[in-house]
């Protein structure tokens, strides 16, 4: 008897909070007894894949066209090959879950049934320059992108905010990114040397993310000068700011404390071995290191950014985005005394049960269209 097709579509498997969502939910939903596929549009491999998954990429990485209408006829064409590829070397899709936005925007014109779009980040944030300058265009444009097919946000507030920018344009819920707390564990304890770097085990902090505006370095390199920097600063990632936060480091004068140690598939090793653990985004649709720090049984604080932390993290461990006093004063909080930084994860956040979450979610809106 074959088993039933699970479908996770996305740009690459990059190192990002998306990408770790979707390589923990495929090895779920091997758990659970259903066939896997991960069907990207380019051929970047940063993150592991269970060998058991079928791993397909349907080529698209062409820069941004113009305008919007070329845009469009662009990604029509790529969703036909997308459909015309799907039911020729998959089969027929119990649940596609279409990840990021660029992906989300392709799916729309897709003729597939049982499509999810997945949104892992507030779009109000993510839109904010385009809503300013095209309101009326760019609210169109979305309301088409997320109205054609059901809508899961990784966290309340991000779906809150969908809501509240766009209406209620189709159906929508909350399922939060998964933890493997024990593949993490496991991971965490691969072979790994950070005495190479110079570093001491618990003689750190770290953060971890890529080197965008978003993820708040300039902040974070800011208030740690102000600290009593009793502990270097370890920054794992990679990014087109790197150079610019690495200038940055210099100008403060705290280069000689902050480590730059590139990416890493694996970051659970360097992330266990840490004092703390801080989060700086500005906006986030989850953060997915904070509960992948949880797992792993670190102190946290973040910045209490829309949308994901205070789902996660109780208020004491929260400092306002752009707080830059307050958070030197919380890190230095922290590392004076970090057990009550250290917070349980919740266990509804574990793979299986969020896997069951995306397919009941699918029966629900066949459902409501089958009873309307």
């Amino acid at each position: 008897m074959n088993k039933p097709i699970i479908l996770l579509i996305l740009k690459a498997l990059e190192g990002r909070g998306a990408e770790r969502m979707v390589t923990t939910l495929a090895a779920a939903y091997l758990e659970i007894e259903y066939s896997v596929h991960v069907l990207c549009l380019e051929s970047t491999r940063d993150m592991r894949l269970d060998s058991r998954v079928h791993y397909h990429v349907v080529a698209y990485n062409q820069p941004l066209l113009e305008t919007e209408i070329e845009q469009a006829a662009a990604y029509k064409k790529v969703a036909a090959r997308i459909d015309d590829y799907v039911l020729s070397h998959v089969g027929a899709p119990e649940l596609i879950l279409a990840n990021i936005y660029k992906v989300n925007w392709i799916m729309a014109y897709s003729n597939l049934p049982n499509i999810v779009n997945v949104l892992h980040t507030a779009v109000s944030r993510q839109f904010q320059e385009k809503l300013a300058t095209m309101p009326a265009q760019t609210m169109a444009h979305l309301k088409m992108v997320y109205g054609a097919h059901p809508c899961s946000c990784v966290s309340d507030g991000a779906r809150q905010d969908l809501l509240a920018l766009i209406g209620n344009v189709n159906k929508t819920t909350t399922i939060y990114n998964p933890c493997d707390v024990s593949q993490i564990q496991q991971l965490a304890n691969e072979p790994f040397s950070i005495q190479r770097f110079g570093l001491n085990d618990k003689g750190y902090i770290i953060h971890v993310a890529s080197f965008d505006a978003m993820k708040g370095h300039r902040e974070l390199l800011q208030a740690y000068a102000k600290t009593e920097r009793k502990l270097p600063l370890v920054l794992v990632g990679k990014g087109r700011l790197e150079d610019e936060i690495k200038q940055l480091a210099i100008e403060l004068r705290i280069e000689h404390k902050v480590y730059f140690v590139g990416f890493y598939a694996n970051p659970y090793p360097l992330i266990a071995n840490a004092a703390l653990l801080v989060m700086t985004s500005k906006y986030e649709g989850f953060g997915y290191v904070i509960v992948e720090a949880q797992a792993l049984g670190v102190p946290v604080i973040s910045t209490d950014c829309p949308f994901g932390p205070k789902e996660l993290l109780p208020q004491k461990n929260l400092i306002a985005v752009g707080d830059i006093q307050g958070l030197a004063a919380l890190i230095n909080k922290a590392l004076d005394n970090t057990e009550p930084f250290i917070t349980p994860l919740n266990q509804q956040l574990l793979p299986t049960q969020i896997a069951q979450q995306y397919l009941d979610f699918m029966l629900l809106t066949k459902k409501l269209v089958n009873d309307s």
